[in-house]
């Protein structure tokens, strides 16, 4: 194990250059007629809106500016058993702060995060109480963003290994609370399958915020049909991306690590299909949701550090480890919290409560009134709040 060392964002001009080039040599070619009315994202993402979105990239959008952004807090690289993980760790407020291990996902990173880094670490900024401060420690993903790329893809329960080391090993902290959506849900349901608390410390408590871990059961009331049926059928029309990340990643990616505005086109089919779109002034606008500039700079993350080949390599990885079962007639011990946002993909969405209790130790419930599938990014302060009550529960 290597000890942290300190890590600045800083990528070199002709870097972002290249980029832009691409993007603005871009070829277009033709979207299917829409009925006046009719969904413009029906076919994946809207070619009207990609254009604004590309032109604003070119004219409007600073990477500068994101990058002075990214680099407002503490960022490291640690070896952890020979790969190479970035990650932002900031102190909390108070005489004993919680330590929480927040996770991404895909098409997420630890940018995600940032709108709730403070309120979290330093609730006496936002009304609170500093001895509810939290440390953090945001991790990248193997392989995404400024983490090392593992050798042959690395999937879920391998990288739910890897954090207990990160979090106990290199940084010292003998107990921890994690949390995640998307992967971060597979990997924080993992943790606390595996590396729950101990004699020796470990994972006192997970909350995750998306069905992830398996529950080891089959739905039995009618509630627990019906939202299993709906899930399956959603996912039938909406996991094409899965399938293909899951077992041809290396074809996908050279497209996609080619083409700029294809790796956009791409991330931004699935912020506008799984986010909350429904407060705004144009119902159903994705940009209820994200500005352009958010969504810009989690795309430029993918495509500054060169990693969208990579992050992918994450579905294959999950797939040779065996998938996100658990073994029958086993559970997660330790205390689990639970948020279910209200526009979460369906085919993604936490089950009824009856049912994931027979996966789950639930300690904590809740059913935040908006949010989508990137629940931090989305929700901001409500997700902070969200966390920070389950956090204040485990520590009594």
């Amino acid at each position: 194990m290597g000890a942290p060392q300190p890590f600045t964002i800083d990528i070199p001009q002709a870097g972002i250059d290249a980029i832009m080039e691409r993007v603005r040599a871009y070829e277009w070619h033709e979207m299917p007629a829409i009925e006046e009315g009719g969904d413009r994202w029906a076919y994946g993402t809207d070619m009207a809106y990609m254009r604004e979105l590309c032109t604003y990239w070119l004219n409007d959008y600073d990477w500068r500016a994101a990058e002075k952004r990214l680099n407002a807090f503490p960022q490291f690289i640690a070896n952890v058993d020979g790969l190479d993980i970035h990650f932002v760790h900031v102190k909390g407020s108070g005489s004993s702060p919680e330590t929480l291990l927040l996770t991404h996902g895909w098409p997420g990173s630890i940018f995600e995060f940032y709108d709730v880094i403070e309120p979290l670490a330093h609730p006496e900024k936002f009304g609170g109480n500093a001895e509810d401060g939290i440390n953090l420690v945001i991790p990248s993903l193997p392989g995404y963003a400024f983490s090392g790329k593992p050798a042959k893809p690395m999937g879920p329960r391998a990288t739910a290994a890897l954090w207990d080391k990160l979090m106990r090993d290199v940084l010292g902290y003998d107990s921890y609370i994690a949390q995640g959506g998307d992967w971060g849900s597979v990997v924080t349901g993992w943790i606390g399958y595996e590396h729950g608390t101990d004699k020796q410390g470990g994972c006192k408590a997970i909350h995750i915020n998306m069905n992830g871990l398996r529950v080891p059961a089959l739905p039995e009331t009618d509630e627990e049909k019906a939202w299993a049926e709906a899930a399956g059928a959603a996912f039938g029309m909406d996991g094409a991306y899965m399938q293909i990340q899951m077992t041809k990643p290396l074809t996908l990616s050279y497209a996609m690590m080619d083409s700029p505005v294809g790796a956009a086109a791409w991330i931004v089919e699935k912020f506008h299909s799984w986010s909350d779109r429904t407060h705004g002034d144009v119902p159903g606008h994705l940009e209820n949701a994200f500005s352009k500039d958010a969504m810009l700079t989690d795309i430029m993350i993918y495509l500054v550090s060169r990693s969208f080949g990579s992050a992918i390599w994450f579905y294959r990885g999950m797939m040779e480890e065996g998938g996100v079962n658990m073994a029958p007639g086993t559970k997660v011990e330790i205390p689990t919290g639970m948020a279910k946002f209200p526009q979460e993909a369906t085919a993604y969405c936490i089950g009824p409560r009856s049912y994931m209790a027979k996966g789950f130790n639930i300690v904590h419930w809740s059913e935040p009134e908006r949010g989508g599938h990137f629940a931090a990014w989305e929700t901001g302060r409500l997700f902070a709040d969200e966390v920070m009550s389950f956090v204040k529960k485990i520590k009594g």
